[in-house]
């Protein structure tokens, strides 16, 4: 297994086949009544960007099963990064060495590659490069919500979200030309434009005791609703 990607062969959490769930993979902006949060998944915050800016080209760093995420994104030009060749990634690559070799311009680029903070922080960077003005990164698991989920490396917990939400936390409080925030659906999806947001202080050492205290305040907690009310500000 190359050394900074594992294999996402097994998601931990499958789309639901009944045709009633898949309804809330869609996107949000025209529904009148909003799912409860546990219903919503990573699939619908993607749709629903795609829909609200007309997203055309899509990139998914850690493609995992396609029926999980990829396959319900409505995009018109979408394409994969994952070095597991059983799972048939447009790209059987790492994301490092994808990035390396190409550099087209994305609209919406979903990040849930290798969740270690130094992978993430670097598949964010690369991200960056290639996001097409008005594009937006969703990068996801920015949300534990036990101390046990963020342990890293993975040690076969149920739920796995790695500490993604260090790479997070160090953007938040190092990039005041970005505007950052994760909404609470699906152990955290994490929303990236360019804009503008208040730099956090950031203490020296990381701990998840420290971020359970200031778990709304350094990922920017947002409620879908909060989201949604977000979204409509934009033309």
């Amino acid at each position: 297994m190359p050394a900074n990607q594992e294999s996402r062969a097994e998601s931990r959490d499958k789309q639901k086949s009944d045709p009633k769930d898949q309804l809330y993979l869609k996107s949000l902006l025209n529904i009148k009544t909003i799912p409860p949060p546990d219903k919503l998944r990573r699939t619908t915050i993607l749709n629903t960007l795609a829909d609200k800016f007309k997203y055309q080209c899509y990139l998914e760093i850690g493609l995992g099963r396609k029926e999980n995420n990829y396959d319900w994104v409505e995009c018109r030009a979408k394409t994969s990064v994952d070095p597991n060749p059983l799972l048939k990634a447009a790209f059987p690559m790492t994301s490092d060495q994808y990035f390396a070799l190409h550099h087209d311009f994305m609209d919406l680029i979903f990040v849930d590659g290798l969740h270690h903070a130094d992978q993430v922080e670097r598949d964010i960077a690369n991200s960056l490069n290639v996001l097409k003005r008005n594009g937006t990164i969703v990068v996801h698991d920015c949300n534990p919500t036990t101390e046990e989920m963020q342990i890293v490396p993975g040690q076969s917990q149920q739920a796995w979200t790695g500490d993604v939400w260090k790479a997070w936390v160090k953007l938040r409080a190092t990039r005041a030309d970005l505007t950052m925030a994760v909404v609470n659906v699906d152990n955290g999806c994490g929303i990236i434009r360019r804009g503008g947001q208040e730099t956090i202080a950031m203490p020296e050492q990381l701990t998840y005791p420290l971020f359970e205290i200031n778990r709304a305040k350094w990922l920017n907690l947002i409620s879908i609703e909060e989201f949604l009310r977000d979204l409509r500000r934009y033309r």
